[in-house]
Order: structure tokens, then C-alpha cells, then sequence
């Protein structure tokens, strides 16, 4: 069974684990690591409106990564790092798809038995009509767009100069036909069936409109837009014969294969009818750059945590994207998923770094992508083995790039600010403590035509509550379009694409996700509040429910990131049983599942530590309803094993199991997190902050002013960690 467990992210000690380290830095000294990035993002036989800007940010970032900052000993040496972009430092060549091609063949030429290949392709996906039938399920080719892709003329010929999902599975069959290891990451996407509601200025979407590729004069490019369009129509899209998420490309076999051939991982930004945007990233930065999300979010995490395997990667992706209040796209990975990224070995993972002193100025190398932000603290500790309460002074964040930040000296802590020359040779700088921004950023609606009288009165509503006290909610207001986790429009239902015959047509507030998506298919409808002209003050009790409601859930959501326990201390496994099958599923743990009404869910959790630990089992539907399930005090090794619910068919979309975790004190009452349960919408900054993850959880029900802390240390303080495990519940066929 596999276990579906979070390693931890930000305490520990660095010291390596004996068992395998022999082995491991003996294969590493031994195998050659290579890369391959492809970065597209000028395509001059498109409309400029198709050109991005993310994709060689991508690039730029993952060769500094690569070159720079893989744990050691893993190496990618300047030499076996192939960049193929534009205007980026270091590229050897135009992604065109000659390049690209040449480029995988030649590594398949030169890798050796046991070498390590990491490929990363940013830019435009799209689909195309299968150019021979009965080679996909859907009747559609996906293909990768390289940036000398050529117009659609023929069905045979298909889009002239694209990459076809069968070319890359082939290329890097040949290269794992030598043996080597291959783990691939596609930031594009393919088609999306959503409908955007509200426009998202910071944001663009990776993927190119079939009638957009297509050339010839008007009647033919009819017919070829007519024959996708029924192919769509026809096809089940997006998922296979058994209900569940097809990746884009097809790369991994069904059936056998040898031994002696290489291991394949696949991460894909998004499934086959969804898109996946590239934005402003870290948010929140001034001036921040464009970056896709879903490269910025692996990097992001493996810069945080890079002794894990690919598939606790891929939930800590699945767990960011839900602590952003992300309902879409959703990323798939397959393939030898239990594997370690870049083969590394099993250690405990240490937010720490050496303090570099150069010219009056200290810096370390981490940044951004460690959620270093200005005003982070971090302990000045003597070597890189020592405890925290060891730490001799500390430093505070002054400035941060994504993986490099300027620190200085500051008094913290009962301890006084070190001179530069009194830190230690040698010194290393520790997380000294996590900080949770509970902060809901809402935008604005945009302007409607016809309901311009409603919008204005919904932003003075949203002016008065942004600045009321005691309303249980914190949030900062952005104008249309801008960055936000939650987005306000207002329309009628009636008018949005794929509306039922009887949708309303009266003025309603609506609160959509991040994406501006609204989708009502599968049972799905984002919340709303009917407007009424002539009662303000019902609008203003309504939305503020729905805030209080919606800051609360997400705030739970946020936590994740606060995890102090190794997967040794608590496992937490979740099983589903079909409604209409024997036995028990496991969810896994980089899957976003799909439930129906009738299906259960079963929750499996050992305490392998030696000090009491309390559970709580919470559901977070997609209404945004709290539902407690289960509060449990589980002594040292002891074992709870118990259904916990069925689903019903009361709400429908993106919905989330939480298990919340706390270390319990002795002679403490159990914690019980029952207080945070709440029903779903209908369709100062603090210093030091609190001193324990319980408290970070109390702080969700009162609101606090901007942000939670969470201290680190060694011993002292109940440990605690929120895990996320995402589905998707839809209608039963």
C-alpha cells in the first residue's frame, strides 16, 4: 500500500542518515546528470496576442537551479545543460523543432546506464485531430508548439513543425533504452473547457486555440475547424475508459518492459481540458517577473524541501495550489513516482544555509523560492549540526531574489544584533520561524455593461467591510483583474456560456476562485448573492457571511505550509470505497481523485512518535463548509483505523480532506477542532506571534490582523501539521 505522507518542510536536523549514503554518493560520482530546457515563447507564425513571455523566465530559473542549487553530491555541469531559448544567458539555440529533436537524439547518443535526464518544456500546448485514426481515445493529437510551427493545412500533415505526444514518448524511449532515468516536466497546456468569467490581467493562459493554427483560404479553414469541433464533441474528454485523468502526453506503457531500460516520472502542468496559466510570480513581489505556475510552484518547493521523492513533490504542488485557493488547473503525475528527485538520499530536510560575508554585506543562498521574504527570521547558528539553541544571534531578510536574499544582524529573541565581523566562520543561518499570511485578497468586480448601478453599489459594500472591524474576516481589496485568491463579478446567470434554460436572469454578486473560472457542469456552481437595489444592508449581511465563511476555509487550506512532523512520526493514510466496488482504494497521494455520491472514505493514521498526538479529520467542500469528522488523541504507536464519511450529492467541484495533526502536551485537554465546522455559501501585523501551531488554528476562527508565526525549535513547543488530500466530486453517471 502506498502511504500518503508530507515530509516535513522546515524542522530537523541536517545530520545524513547512515543507511545508503554510501551507495548513493557512490552512484553519483559515478553517473553523469544531463538537461534539456526548452523554452518557447516568440512565435512568428502566430498573432502576437499567442506570444507569452513566462517560458524563458522558466528556463532562466531552472538552469540556476540546476546549476547552482541541487543538494549534493548531484551535479549538473554547465556542459550537459542544453538551453534552447530566447534572450536567455546561456542558450545554445532557437527551440525550434529541429532543435528540440536533435537535442533529444543526441542525448540519447551519449547517456550511459544509470545516468539521470531532467527535460522541462515551457510554452504553448494545443491539440490537433489525430493525423492516424485510432491512435488516441479522443480522436486528438496533443502536441507540444514549437516556435517554428507552420499554419494547419491537412489532416496528414497535421500542424507542420509540432511536436506530437508520440515523438517525445518516442525520443525518450530511445534515451531510456540506454538506461538512463528520465524525469520530464511539461509546463503547457492543451485546450480548456472552462468559462472565464472575469478577465485576469496578470495572467495568460498557455495554450493556443485550435482555429488559430489553422491556414488556408476560408472554406477550408471552415471544414478543418468544423472537423475539430465535432472530434471535441464526440470525444470523452480529459478522462480515460475508467473514469479516471488522462495526461496529455501518452509516454508510459501499459504493458511491460525490460529491466534494464530506464525509469520515467512525468509531471503535466494540467490535464487535457484545462489550462495553465504563467503569472507575476512570487505574488505580492513589486515588479515581480512572469513565470509559469506550475514550474515556479516545483522549484518553489524542491528549493524548500529537495530530499523527497517525485510523488510527496507532487502533492507539496497539489497542497500549494489549494492553499492558494486554487480549484484549477490540475496537475497529473505518473511513472516511478516512490523515486527520490535526482536520486538524492533520504535525509531530513533543513531550511539553512552558510552565511556569506563579502564587502560590509551578508547573504544567503535562498530566497523567494524558500518564502524568504523581507523581515524573515533566521538563527546565526556556529555549524550547519548545530540545534537552535545553540543559535548566537540572529539575522532578519532586508532584501530577496528568487534563490539568493541580503540579511542583516537584528536584536531578536532576548539575544542583541551581532556585528558582521562577530559571526562565526563557518556560520549557518536557520528558519527561525514560519509565518502564515491569513490575508484574503479579494478583487473588485469589473464593470458591466447594463449593471453598472449594482457593481458600484457591491464595491461600496466592499470598501465598508474592508474596513469594519470585528467582521471575523481580513481581507485586502485589488483592483479588477489584478492578482487575488478570490474574485468578486457580477452578472447574471443567464448570460454566462452553458447556462441552464432556467437560469435567472437577476443581478447576482458572485465569488469565483483565483481563475475567474465559473463552471456549471458536473453539478458544479460557484457561490452568489442575488442583488437587490433596494436593500444595501442585505447585501452587506450576506456578503459578509460568505466572506467569513470563505476566509475561514481557505485560512485552513493556508496551514499547510506550517508542518513540523516527519513522516516517521504520524502516517495518515485516506481510502476510498466505491459505492459499487468491494474494497478499499487508496487516494494517492499526487492524484486528485474523482468520488460520486455513495462512495466513502476511510482514514487509516499511526503515531510512530513517542509523544501523544491528537487528530482531527476535517472536509472542506467545495461551497466552502467546514465539516469536522473526527477528533482522536492517539497514544505513541497507537493506530486509528475507521470510515469517516459518504459522500452525498449536496455540493459538487473541487472539495478537500484535511487531517490536522497536534502534538499533545501532557495532561492536556484533547485538541478538538469541532469550533471551525461551519455550514457552506449558498450557491496590526503581529511580531512574535503565537508560540504553537494550536494557537495558528485558533487564529483561523478569530481572524487575525494580517498574518500567524509559528516559532521553531528543537524541543520545546507541541509540533503540529495540516496535510491536504484534493478530490473531485461529481455527479454519479
Amino acid at each position: 500500500m502506498i502511504k500518503l505522507t508530507r515530509r516535513t518542510l522546515l524542522v530537523g536536523t541536517s545530520a545524513l542518515m547512515a543507511a545508503g549514503t554510501v551507495s548513493f554518493r557512490a552512484l553519483a560520482a559515478s553517473r553523469t546528470y544531463h538537461a534539456l530546457l526548452v523554452a518557447c515563447t516568440e512565435y512568428p507564425n502566430l498573432p502576437q496576442r499567442n506570444w507569452l513571455i513566462g517560458p524563458k523566465n522558466d528556463a532562466g530559473l531552472v538552469h540556476e537551479y540546476l546549476l547552482k542549487n541541487v543538494p549534493d553530491p548531484v551535479r549538473f555541469a554547465p556542459e550537459n545543460v542544453t538551453l534552447l531559448a530566447k534572450d536567455v544567458p546561456g542558450a545554445s539555440g532557437l527551440p525550434t523543432h529541429t532543435a528540440i529533436k536533435a537535442a533529444l537524439a543526441d542525448l540519447a547518443a551519449k547517456v550511459q546506464r544509470d545516468d539521470f535526464v531532467y527535460l522541462h518544456l515551457s510554452g504553448h500546448g494545443a491539440q490537433q485531430p489525430e493525423r492516424v485514426k485510432g491512435d488516441e481515445t479522443d480522436g486528438l493529437d496533443e502536441i507540444f508548439l514549437p516556435v517554428d510551427i507552420d499554419k494547419w493545412i491537412n489532416r496528414d500533415a497535421g500542424v507542420p513543425n509540432a511536436l506530437v505526444d508520440n515523438e517525445i514518448g518516442a525520443a525518450l524511449d530511445a534515451i531510456r533504452d540506454k538506461g538512463a532515468f528520465v524525469w520530464a516536466v511539461f509546463d503547457c497546456c492543451h485546450s480548456g473547457t472552462a468559462t472565464r468569467a472575469v478577465e485576469v490581467d496578470d495572467e495568460m493562459e498557455r495554450k493556443v486555440e485550435f482555429a488559430d493554427l489553422v491556414g488556408g483560404d476560408e472554406a477550408a479553414r471552415a471544414a478543418a475547424i468544423k472537423t475539430y469541433e465535432d472530434t471535441v464533441a464526440s470525444a470523452s474528454r480529459g478522462l480515460d475508459e475508467n473514469g479516471a485523468r488522462k495526461p496529455a502526453f501518452n509516454l508510459t506503457p501499459t504493458g511491460g518492459e525490460p529491466i534494464t531500460k530506464g525509469k520515467l516520472v512525468a509531471f503535466y502542468a494540467a490535464q487535457t481540458v484545462e489550462t495553465t496559466p504563467e503569472m507575476p510570480l512570487p505574488k505580492g513581489t513589486a515588479d515581480a517577473p512572469r513565470f509559469g505556475l506550475f514550474t515556479f510552484t516545483i522549484l518553489s518547493k524542491l528549493a524548500e524541501n529537495p530530499n523527497v521523492t517525485y510523488r510527496q513533490l507532487g502533492q507539496a504542488v497539489l497542497q500549494q495550489y489549494s492553499a492558494d485557493s486554487r480549484t484549477r488547473p490540475t496537475p497529473l503525475f505518473e511513472g516511478e513516482l516512490d523515486a527520490r528527485v535526482f536520486g538524492t538520499d533520504k535525509t531530513d530536510a533543513v531550511m539553512q544555509w552558510p552565511v556569506v560575508i563579502k564587502d560590509g554585506e551578508a547573504t544567503i543562498g535562498a530566497g523567494l523560492l524558500h518564502r524568504l521574504t523581507p523581515g524573515s527570521k533566521l538563527a546565526i547558528l556556529p555549524s550547519a549540526l548545530s540545534s537552535l539553541s545553540d543559535a548566537v544571534g540572529f539575522l532578519e531578510v532586508q532584501s530577496a531574489k528568487n534563490l539568493e536574499s541580503r540579511v542583516k544582524p537584528v536584536e531578536f529573541d532576548n539575544k542583541p544584533a551581532l556585528k558582521l565581523t562577530d559571526i562565526p566562520a563557518n556560520a549557518y543561518a536557520r528558519v527561525a520561524e514560519i509565518a502564515v499570511d491569513f490575508k484574503l485578497v479579494v478583487a473588485r468586480p469589473a464593470a458591466t455593461k447594463g449593471l453598472e448601478k449594482e457593481t458600484a453599489l457591491v464595491n461600496s459594500v466592499l470598501d465598508e467591510l474592508a474596513a469594519a472591524k470585528e467582521t471575523g474576516f481580513n481581507i485586502e481589496l485589488v483592483d479588477a483583474g489584478k492578482s487575488a485568491a478570490l474574485r468578486f463579478a457580477v452578472m447574471r446567470e443567464n448570460a454566462i456560456a452553458g447556462a441552464a434554460k432556467d437560469a435567472t436572469d437577476k443581478p447576482a454578486l458572485w465569488f469565483l476562485p483565483a481563475s475567474g473560472d465559473v463552471t456549471l457542469k458536473d453539478g458544479g456552481k460557484p457561490p452568489l448573492i442575488i442583488i437587490h437595489m433596494d436593500d444595501r444592508q442585505k447585501l452587506v449581511d450576506a456578503t459578509t457571511r460568505n466572506l467569513r465563511t470563505i476566509f475561514r476555509a481557505t485560512g485552513l487550506s493556508r496551514l499547510a505550509a506550517a508542518s513540523d512532523y516527519k513522516p516517521e512520526d504520524v502516517d495518515v493514510q485516506f481510502q476510498v470505497k466505491r459505492r459499487d466496488k468491494d474494497g478499499l482504494e487508496p487516494l494517492q497521494a499526487s492524484v486528485v481523485p474523482r468520488v460520486s455520491p455513495g462512495d466513502e472514505v476511510h482514514v487509516l493514521a499511526k503515531n510512530g512518535s513517542d509523544q501523544l498526538v491528537d487528530i482531527n479529520v476535517l472536509y472542506v467542500g467545495s461551497d466552502y463548509s467546514i465539516t469536522h469528522i473526527v477528533a482522536e488523541r492517539l497514544a505513541p504507536q497507537a493506530t486509528l483505523e475507521e470510515g469517516l464519511l459518504a459522500f452525498t450529492d449536496t455540493s459538487f467541484g473541487m472539495e478537500r480532506m484535511i487531517a490536522v495533526l497536534t502534538e499533545a502536551p501532557p495532561e492536556s485537554e484533547k485538541e478538538d477542532l469541532s469550533f471551525l465546522a461551519q455550514d457552506g455559501v449558498a450557491s496590526k501585523t503581529r511580531g512574535l506571534g503565537p508560540a504553537s501551531f494550536s494557537d495558528m488554528l485558533t487564529d483561523i476562527g478569530m481572524a487575525p490582523p494580517t498574518r500567524s508565526v509559528m516559532r521553531l525549535a528543537d524541543k520545546s513547543g507541541p509540533k503540529g501539521a495540516v496535510m491536504i488530500f484534493p478530490m473531485e466530486t461529481v455527479p454519479r453517471a
